[in-house]
């Protein structure tokens, strides 16, 4: 990949704080741009004779509006599609920032109309039958009780549940702080459910934990007394230590990354019989949805979601028709179901 493309990349890590995600999903576009880019100039090659590499740097305005009508003829969503361009505008801002390029060529360049769906959530009773799945009083059901408490209850995505350490847990004050996208941190709230989910898990998982740690030191020191001299990895922290303060672990002592969390909510879903693709997300939207259901205002929930604009929130403000039925009842002079109708005039 270009060198100005991964200093880009490296600026997006280190001082925008994206995460480790959208910097995958952004150089997968940018390498489907670089490959496109080679592309025309083989083709050109083949009309015209040979032609210099291309550089990303001497994009025009065309080659974008093709780059884009290339990948939907791939068949690539409306939604990939505009993530890619998306990535490419802000690579070309930075560059006129730092005067790498005099021009923007993405300015004038418009991305695809789209109509962003409904989210997908769970009703509130689906909710608690969700809840509910886990069965047993072992270590793996109490702690997915816990997780799937904790998502619906703080409506955190799954990268800052899996993230969640010890020390930013406040059960006794029913709240905790996690670190958003873009190393935004905020406060989320947990209900008594949550708080009585995560408090049955915490004795679990310190059990787990010392029983770990002491056959790791078992083994350490069986190693030690077979080689004594030091090895160039004594000392480093395993896997396992280094997942000791994170909230959720995996049975193995380590944390328990955003896969295993997607992984067991999969297995509950096929287990419960739903045919829905029930996600960690879904508890998000759900959370969300039901929120603003109940009268929440919008803006707080934009607080609670961590979300930067009230726009991307605004989704969340569908409701049932019997809700708008209750407020027109409330709200109207003839709403109410015993409203008498005017006489009229004699």
């Amino acid at each position: 990949m270009d060198r100005k493309i991964e200093e880009y990349l490296a600026y997006l890590g280190a001082v925008r704080g994206l995460s480790p995600r959208t910097l995958r999903s952004y150089r997968e576009d940018f390498e489907a741009y670089e490959r496109f880019l080679a592309d025309q100039c083989a083709a050109r090659a083949t009309r015209c004779g040979p032609c210099a590499a291309p550089d990303v740097d001497a994009t025009s305005a065309s080659d974008l509006r093709a780059f884009a009508a290339a990948r939907v003829t791939e068949g690539k969503a409306g939604s990939s599609v505009n993530r890619a361009l998306s990535a490419l505008r802000g690579y070309f801002r930075y560059r006129v920032k730092f005067r790498g390029i005099e021009v923007d060529p993405s300015r004038d360049v418009e991305g695809l109309p789209s109509r962003r769906p409904l989210p997908r959530f769970l009703f509130e009773d689906e909710a608690s039958s969700f809840m509910a799945l886990p069965e047993g009083e072992g270590f793996g059901p109490t702690r997915d009780r816990a997780i799937l408490e904790f998502l619906y209850s703080t409506g955190c995505r799954v990268a800052e549940a899996s993230n969640l350490t010890l020390d930013r847990l406040n059960l006794a004050g029913g709240s905790a702080r996690v670190m958003g996208k873009g190393s935004k941190e905020r406060v989320v709230f947990l209900a008594g459910p949550a708080q009585a989910a995560i408090g049955a898990y915490l004795p679990l998982r310190s059990e787990r934990m010392l029983r770990i740690g002491a056959a790791l030191r078992a083994k350490e020191a069986a190693s030690m007394a077979e080689d004594p001299e030091p090895g160039a990895e004594d000392g480093a922290a395993s896997p396992r230590r280094r997942g000791k303060d994170f909230l959720f672990v995996n049975a193995r002592g380590g944390r328990l990354t955003e896969r295993g969390i997607e992984w067991l909510i999969q297995g509950y879903a096929e287990r419960s019989g739903d045919n829905r693709n029930v996600t960690p997300h879904a508890f998000r939207h759900s959370f969300a949805t039901h929120l603003v259901g109940r009268g929440a205002d919008i803006r707080a929930v934009q607080e609670l979601l961590g979300h930067a604009s009230v726009s991307t929130t605004q989704v969340y403000a569908h409701v049932d028709m019997e809700r708008l039925r209750k407020v027109y009842e409330q709200a109207h002079p003839h709403g109410s179901p015993g409203a008498k109708p005017h006489a009229g005039r004699k």
